[in-house]
């Protein structure tokens, strides 16, 4: 196969259309609204309660919280110390919330909103060597924030804390609701690409992760089992190998990943495989050891994050360099392993825009990444929640971005990240804490709309200015409307109760035109039970 067919072979892997299929908006009957808790310890424990029950009163379903590795196993293999988490977990139960475990097995420090300092287990490195068993990037960098997914103990190590924490925490069923499994970096399951302490910075693409002796075996291994010869290998990659130890991951990223070079050759082709397929097989591993010990004890959905890896995505020159540096290479297969291992999945950025899509140098579109990552887990049946990637604070269009994505595209949940930012000093609610109630709380009742004297028999449609209503935009989101009689339309849809919305209704033909009625926005506040009607003329 030639280089230019191989690099199309690639781009259609990676890149899934978009549907023109307009959303529809709508805020599901089991939608439910998380808050992640702090990232440190907690030493008041009268004020967090009080926080808490505040949270419960305004609609929040469950409050999720890290557990931290480098606190319950921290002194040594197998000797674990749950006493804080298990007064954490009393706390939660007073308050009347759900509990959201996360089984944090990466480091807390050196990323993005990091206010704690928590490494993993000291001890463990005693285990094996660090190039087995950590991260190296293209600069030499060494990462120790969590374990690599080709060393062979690390999926071991993992379904010993599983085990523990069921056995520990059995007597909480009723409390846990669900529980997340910490699968890289910053709890995603991803590289750890971009990392200020390697000298990254905003919006540069990262580095890649795999020139220890354990990566460069792993990838050597893989390529064995695929060519089974070192002659066919060749003839494949256009190479003279000698032996498989000659194989050696990119020796420049930036030349790697430039359109037209090394990304699209089958050369490439098969290291990306590889390097996203790490990720598929270390999900797997710790999947299976999760489901072992959670399902039969606590009988509640387990899930994995996956992080909005944004900016690069339309780089006329390195396109997608960030999300391949971190291990997105194709995003259909990796959520076909979320669905074979039977995890619930988390994606981020929820609250960004693609303002600056084809700006230099971000060419950030975070909106689009959501869309489509929404699109492919919805036709795939995983269940999908969402979160903000950065604090939402004074950010009321970010909120508004957030209500947009989460009634319009299949997420049966939205955890706002981070409960620091919802109280001030004292434990009074904040401005974040009213936006957040206001746009993101659950509870939902059916409303009908009527609309009499419509001159048209086909396409009439609700649109207005909350999220859930799809923001002004009758081109991406659609409430269709059902003819009754010559002239008058209803249609009744879960809108968010006891709120206030403005709106009005188009009419859109078959080309996709709309037609907005004349006159002044109409307005209605839905009640706070039951259900709700509006009736109005054309």
């Amino acid at each position: 196969m030639n280089k230019l067919s191989v690099g199309v072979f690639t781009f259609m892997l990676y890149f899934v259309p978009l549907s023109n299929t307009p959303g529809i908006a709508e805020v599901q009957p089991d939608y439910k609204l998380y808050v992640m808790a702090p990232l440190g310890e907690i030493s008041d424990w009268g004020a967090f309660k009080a926080e808490l029950t505040q949270l419960k009163e305004n609609g929040v379903y469950a409050i999720t919280t890290d557990i931290w590795w480098g606190l319950v196993e921290s002194k040594k293999d197998n000797q674990f110390d749950w006493s804080y988490y298990k007064k954490y977990a009393e706390t939660v139960k007073a308050s009347g919330l759900k509990w959201v475990p996360i089984l944090s097995t990466h480091q807390c420090g050196g990323n993005v909103g990091d206010d704690c300092n928590y490494p993993i287990p000291s001890w463990l490195w005693n285990k094996d060597t660090a190039e087995n068993m950590a991260f190296k990037s293209e600069s030499g960098f060494w990462n120790k924030e969590v374990l690599a997914p080709w060393w062979e103990g690390t999926a071991g190590q993992y379904n010993e804390l599983y085990k523990s924490f069921a056995e520990n925490f059995a007597d909480k069923k009723g409390l846990i609701a669900k529980i997340y499994l910490s699968a890289g970096p910053a709890g995603e399951l991803r590289y750890p690409s971009y990392q200020n302490a390697d000298g990254w910075d905003y919006p540069e693409r990262g580095q890649l992760q795999v020139y220890t002796e354990g990566a460069k075996r792993d990838f050597r291994l893989a390529m064995r089992e695929k060519y089974s010869t070192i002659k066919k290998l060749n003839a494949a990659w256009g190479k003279t190998y000698k032996n498989w130890n000659e194989i050696q991951p990119p020796g420049n990223g930036d030349e790697f990943f430039t359109r037209g070079g090394a990304i699209d050759t089958r050369f490439g082709y098969d290291f990306m495989q590889w390097y996203q397929g790490a990720l598929e097989k270390h999900l797997a591993k710790i999947s299976k050891f999760a489901h072992k010990h959670f399902d039969e004890v606590f009988g509640v959905p387990i899930g994995a994050k996956i992080s909005g890896v944004h900016w690069k995505m339309n780089d006329p020159v390195m396109p997608h360099s960030a999300e391949y540096s971190a291990g997105y290479h194709n995003y259909s297969q990796l959520l076909n392993q979320f669905k074979k291992s039977n995890m619930a999945l988390t994606f981020t950025c929820l609250e960004m825009g693609d303002q600056d899509a084809h700006t230099a140098p971000s060419y950030s579109a975070p909106k689009t990444l959501v869309t489509h990552i929404a699109s492919l887990a919805n036709e795939k049946g995983i269940s999908l929640n969402g979160e903000n990637a950065l604090p939402l604070i004074n950010n009321e269009w970010g909120f508004d971005n957030v209500a947009e994505m989460v009634f319009n595209h299949g997420f049966e949940g939205f955890t706002l990240l981070r409960m620091s930012y919802l109280f001030d000093d004292e434990g009074n609610p904040t401005n974040e804490f009213r936006m957040m109630a206001d746009k993101l709380e659950g509870k939902s009742i059916p409303v009908t709309f009527t609309v009499e004297n419509v001159p048209a028999t086909q396409g009439v449609y609700l649109i207005g200015d909350r999220g859930e209503i799809g923001r002004w935009n009758p081109e991406d989101y659609e409430y269709k409307l059902t003819q009754n009689t010559e002239g008058s339309w209803s249609g009744t849809f879960r809108l968010a109760a006891d709120r206030f919305y403005e709106f009005k209704f188009v009419l859109k033909d078959e080309n996709g035109n709309i037609t907005w009625k004349d006159g002044e926005n109409n307005s209605y506040k839905t009640p706070l039970n039951g259900e709700g009607n509006y009736k109005t003329e054309w």
